[in-house]
């Protein structure tokens, strides 16, 4: 049983490690944004280093879907960033969070050298969501 879930613990980190949006306009992970409207949302802070935006009715899917547009409309031109979606103003926990990364030189200097990618730009998104039981990404 522990050989079962440490082949699952495995699988998953590098299944976590491989994944990610590299192109906004990308059908990423299975999840395809063409045809489906951007969810209702408002900025509440953007600072460039960090945004946090507003969304009170959205899913995990649909937190991912806006995170993908917002980072692909909005950073182009920044070297790193984190976006995160909440529900509700001064909510202390996400729906999803995206880090955006310019290039792998700023990947490498933000994450000593954990992120990689086969692409660039390249967005992290992952939706922990505290009733899930593992964070989701996309």
């Amino acid at each position: 049983m522990r050989t079962h879930h440490t082949a699952v613990a495995v699988g998953a980190a590098v299944l976590l490690a491989l994944t990610g949006c590299a192109d906004p306009d990308a059908d990423h992970a299975g999840m395809s944004d063409e045809g489906k409207p951007t969810p209702a949302h408002r900025v509440l802070k953007d600072t460039g280093d960090a945004a946090e935006l507003l969304a009170p009715d959205v899913s995990e899917e649909t937190a991912a879907l806006l995170l993908n547009r917002w980072v692909g409309a909005n950073l182009r031109g920044r070297r790193t960033s984190t976006v995160r979606v909440v529900r509700s103003e001064g909510s202390g926990s996400a729906v999803c969070r995206a880090t955006y990364y310019a290039d792998q030189n700023v990947a490498d200097t933000v994450t000593n050298g954990d992120v990689q990618s086969g692409s660039w730009p390249y967005t992290h998104i992952q939706c922990p969501e505290p009733a899930s039981p593992r964070p989701r990404t996309t």
